[in-house]
């Protein structure tokens, strides 16, 4: 799903749902800024920014009681999630991660990963589960039991907390994405939980030009703040 092109709502038939060219540009104007501040980050500053996030995340009530957690692998100058990952782990978390499906365009799985050896390579240069695990995708929910195409019994998918990637929030709880649409197909269906968007403190404004299936986040952490929205 481009961003710059006609939108419907994802998961739902198409619609009368559309952007105006203004919202689509101011959208698209919003994702180049914010590439250019990632990527103008020095290095040894995003990383600590980014481990600052984290240790936010990881001193607050919610984490500790959290027995199984949705979360990410980030990339492309995303705030990183290494310290989450590897404490969730340490701490024999349920830890799922997104799996993108190469033949279904904006669509991905989740799947249920015990530790760094069980990622590969994805279409998208991302580390993601590899092949072999079972995946829930959106249109099973999120009380799915079975992964689609595997017989293989997962847990059920319902993490305590979801921490999501988005290149800029806002103060009301919007998150704008990619424009794949490929975790508001998921919010849409479920995710009954606390939903923590992970970003630099520079990806928060105070208003996102959102379109109608933005699905928003509840919870706000960045270097320097956790936001209760």
């Amino acid at each position: 799903m481009s961003s710059s092109s006609m939108h419907s709502a994802p998961g739902m038939a198409a619609s009368a749902d559309v952007l105006s060219p203004q919202t689509a540009q101011a959208r698209d104007d919003v994702r180049r800024a914010m590439r250019r501040l990632r990527s103008g980050q020095p290095t040894d500053i995003a990383e600590a920014r980014s481990l600052a996030a984290q240790r936010r995340m990881l001193g607050t009530l919610m984490w500790a009681k959290a027995r199984s957690v949705a979360l990410y692998v980030g990339v492309r100058g995303e705030l990183g999630t290494q310290a989450l990952l590897q404490a969730a782990w340490q701490a024999e978390k349920t830890v799922w991660l997104p799996r993108v499906r190469p033949e279904a365009s904006g669509l991905m799985d989740f799947a249920p990963c015990h530790g760094p050896e069980q990622l590969r390579p994805g279409p998208m240069g991302l580390l993601e589960p590899m092949d072999s695990l079972p995946g829930v995708g959106p249109e099973m929910g999120t009380d799915a039991r079975h992964g689609a195409g595997h017989g293989a019994e997962l847990p059920v998918f319902a993490p305590d907390i979801a921490l999501l990637p988005g290149v800029a929030f806002d103060l009301a709880g919007g998150r704008l994405g990619y424009g794949g649409g490929y975790y508001d197909r998921f919010l849409e269906k479920g995710f009954n939980c606390p939903r923590v968007g992970l970003c630099f403190e520079f990806q928060l404004v105070a208003s996102l030009p959102l379109a109608p299936w933005d699905q928003r986040v509840n919870y706000i952490c960045t270097e320097e703040r956790m936001l209760c929205l």
